[in-house]
């Protein structure tokens, strides 16, 4: 697959990466959970100050992968780095080095644009293969306590209390 390029997300991609975020929940068995939506990649991606930016792996005018990734700062560190929500490669395009690419991709832009010096994800721990993956990558796994969420009624009970 020589002829895969590597392009940066753009508005007009938003619908792309919703598929391919959409595609990556049901390959997941987690379709029921992915409450995304091509609007929300749009606002929130692609606005004055970006929560988010992604490459896309492209075969000519077909989507076949995503990185989607954002800047954080660690304290320990006292560095940037990155962390990567989405990556993503459609099973039929797997095998070919597409997610390193991604990956690469990503770095590069972090250390231009940011100095970052590290990259961190979450793999979910039912992902057999992305783990394997990510570790014969060279990600190595950190101990974190637990990582844990507030949402729903308790995060506005919180916003409220403020």
């Amino acid at each position: 697959m020589d002829d895969i390029t590597l392009k940066q997300a753009k508005l007009c991609d938003a619908p792309v990466l919703y598929k391919l975020l959409h595609q990556m929940a049901c390959d997941l068995g987690k379709e029921h959970e992915f409450k995304g939506s091509s609007k929300a990649l749009e606002a929130w991606g692609f606005s004055k100050t970006p929560a988010f930016e992604s490459i896309i792996a492209w075969r000519g005018d077909v989507a076949l992968g995503l990185v989607l990734y954002f800047y954080e700062f660690s304290t320990w560190r006292g560095a940037n780095g990155i962390y990567v929500q989405d990556l993503y490669v459609d099973v039929a395009a797997r095998g070919h080095g597409i997610a390193a690419r991604l990956i690469s991709a990503a770095i590069a832009r972090a250390v231009n644009d940011r100095d970052a010096i590290y990259m961190r994800l979450a793999v979910h721990k039912e992902n057999d293969l992305g783990l394997r993956y990510y570790e014969a990558a060279g990600f190595r796994p950190i101990s974190v306590e637990t990582m844990m969420t507030l949402e729903g009624d308790a995060f506005t009970t919180k916003v409220k209390g403020v």
